[in-house]
């Protein structure tokens, strides 16, 4: 038993890992528990045959206030997908661009049957709208639902239908857009003012930058916390840690008792990885597929983004279905899968090459935050919690909300 550390931190996570970068900055002393047997959480990247594979399609949105904030871009590498999206539907494929930012989409844009000539300037309409509302203003705004935003906005269905429920379902995990209007706003303005981006050498090199400022004694992988009676945290295995303070910084499935509690309605997704010989299409894009009735909504070609992804050069290919289809036969599932791929890329040969089914991938976000309410990081005396689950599912809301944690346990120790 330990009794001489300032904080130990309960999860190795995005936010775990930034309250330990924010606290260790402010002279404290520190130790992460870590139940899994690496840092990262929900961001992680494993190498299989040669391949990179990130647990669950994720992006890092370059404009997003924390990351800026904490992690070094250029060592990093980022690989930038270009913005807009293919969209995959009835006909074909057709492009939406930004022509803001890339002029040569224009006319491609314009003549894109994803939406009407009204639509597309409305889409302008909003980026503008929101280039000039700031983060604050939107959280503290009115608050709906993302389809009633959109239709209220007068984005007609055609445009909702073929672009923004496919595009916002990939980054919600949740197909009725029920998830807040503000999530809306953030994430529309974000993806307006910067890049959606990946590291060289996958997502998991976001929590290892913020894991090397960390001494090997700072971070014990592979113990679980089960439970915390006052300053003292109990692993599986029975061993006893205590701190002056505590900070939970797990996903809300795992909180240690006595604060377990679990949520009324979180997110799924399952992740699917295939490789071929040669790429589906050449487009540094996010394909959206647009079908009414579909089982597969985003398609990324990893390595045309990052080359890294694919060590010997053949495509490596990232496809997200929504919710939970663990319980599909995964031979069953990956047919599934191929003869709706089929329609649009009908001579490709795509080899399975493995299948993530992630159940607790986002919390709900019906309603969200930017700033928590009083307390609302402090669960007793000595106990703090963080997540992006206190604000919104997003990486910025999860090391913002270790951040102010982590400041919050400075002022609590003065």
């Amino acid at each position: 038993m330990e009794d001489n550390l300032d904080v130990i931190i309960i999860g190795a996570g995005l936010a775990g890992l930034t309250a330990a970068k924010v606290l260790k900055a402010a002279g404290k002393s520190v130790k992460i528990l870590e139940a899994s047997d690496r840092p990262g959480g929900r961001v992680r990247t494993e190498k299989v045959e040669g391949f990179l594979l990130d647990r669950g399609f994720q992006v890092l949105l370059t404009a997003y206030p924390e990351t800026q904030r904490f992690l070094d871009y250029g060592a990093l590498e980022l690989q930038k997908f270009d913005p807009g999206a293919l969209i995959l539907n009835e006909t074909g494929t057709t492009k939406i661009g930004d022509p803001l930012r890339q002029p040569r989409t224009l006319i491609s844009t314009l003549a894109s049957p994803a939406g009407t000539f009204a639509d597309k300037f409305r889409m302008l309409g909003l980026k503008l709208k929101l280039t000039g509302k700031s983060i604050d203003e939107i959280f503290t705004g009115s608050e709906t639902t993302t389809l009633a935003y959109l239709s209220e906005a007068g984005f007609s269905q055609q445009m909702i239908r073929q672009f923004f429920k496919p595009f916002m379902t990939g980054i919600f995990l949740e197909d009725r857009l029920s998830t807040s209007s503000r999530m809306f706003e953030f994430v529309f303005k974000m993806f307006s003012q910067g890049d959606a981006a990946v590291p060289a050498k996958g997502m998991g090199m976001i929590p290892l930058q913020l894991a090397s400022s960390l001494a090997p004694d700072e971070i014990v992988l592979g113990q679980k916390v089960v439970s915390i009676d006052a300053n003292m945290v109990t692993t599986s295995d029975a061993q006893v840690h205590s701190a002056k303070s505590i900070l939970i910084a797990t996903d809300q499935l795992e909180m240690p008792e006595p604060f377990r509690k679990v949520p009324s309605s979180y997110h799924s997704v399952t992740n699917m990885y295939f490789t071929a010989a040669t790429k589906p299409y050449d487009q540094p894009l996010i394909a959206l597929n647009a079908l009414p009735s579909k089982l597969v909504n985003n398609i990324a070609v990893m390595n045309r983004i990052a080359p890294a992804y694919s060590k010997n050069g053949d495509a490596l290919i990232s496809l997200s279905l929504i919710g939970d289809h663990s319980k599909t036969d995964s031979v069953q599932l990956q047919g599934q899968v191929l003869r709706e791929m089929q329609a649009w890329f009908p001579a490709m040969q795509w080899k399975h090459l493995k299948t993530y089914h992630i159940g607790y991938a986002l919390p709900n976000d019906d309603q969200v935050i930017n700033v928590p309410g009083k307390d609302a990081m402090r669960l007793t005396e000595q106990c703090f919690i963080c997540g992006d689950h206190l604000l919104n599912g997003s990486i910025n809301a999860a090391m913002k909300s270790g951040r102010l944690a982590a400041e919050a346990i400075v002022n609590s120790q003065k």
